[in-house]
């Protein structure tokens, strides 16, 4: 009865261990982890924008300027938007249009749609949405600010020779596992913050078992 007893007990530690084991290691839950929020600038296009970051369309100056397509190069003020999971300026997938341009250079600008060329922004995963106002609230960083709906000129937005209406846009981008599906790390070694909980288990098992092969034989022999 005491042998039982002894047995039990251990049956009891692994499976604590292992519980403590699995929740140590298991993600987060079915929710794509958050990116931060959206942060846009307009920048020189020497150096440019930065590694995370995307051209949306370019500016020919900082103020009553006209407007350019991303990836022409006649003028030499981009805006830059990043600090969200993988940004683009995709016109396709998950995007949202910030502006349409008259031509792809020396082009007016509208926020009705009223012309062919676009420049877009966009997430691999998440959401986008972009819309114009007197203030860009919330997580909506401003892109530009636009002398009106239509045939409209664009100027930065630093608060000097601005427009009133602002171009404000909100993105947000998705990573890391979906679902509760889950690659287990690579425990390597005791830097690594699943070494002691992979290294409790295995020592929870052997433990166990022992005590099973020893319990085992001690009932055969008796």
């Amino acid at each position: 009865m005491r042998r039982a007893t002894v047995f039990a007990a251990l049956i009891v530690a692994l499976a604590a261990v292992a519980w403590f084991t699995y929740t140590a290691l298991e993600p987060s839950g079915s929710s794509a982890s958050p990116a931060s929020s959206l942060t846009c600038s307009v920048k020189p296009a020497d150096p440019g924008c930065g590694g995370d970051e995307v051209a949306v369309f370019r500016m020919s100056s900082t103020a009553n300027a006209h407007a350019a397509a991303a990836g022409d190069p006649t003028y030499t003020n981009l805006v830059c938007c990043g600090g969200v999971t993988n940004p683009g300026t995709s016109c396709s997938g998950t995007y949202d249009t910030v502006l349409t341009l008259s031509g792809t250079n020396n082009a007016h600008v509208a926020s009705d749609a009223s012309y062919a060329t676009k420049a877009c922004l966009s997430v691999g995963a998440g959401t986008v949405d972009c819309t114009y106002g007197d203030t860009c609230g919330g997580d909506y960083a401003c892109l530009a600010t636009i002398s009106g709906s239509t045939n409209a000129h664009v100027a930065d937005c630093d608060g000097s020779n601005d427009y009133t209406t602002k171009v404000c846009c909100t993105a947000t981008g998705g990573g890391g596992p979906v679902g509760g599906v889950a690659q287990l790390p690579d425990a390597s070694g005791p830097s690594d913050p699943n070494y002691l909980p992979l290294a409790g288990l295995a020592a929870a098992l052997l433990v166990a078992l022992s005590a099973g092969g020893w319990y085992a034989r001690r009932r055969w022999l008796a």
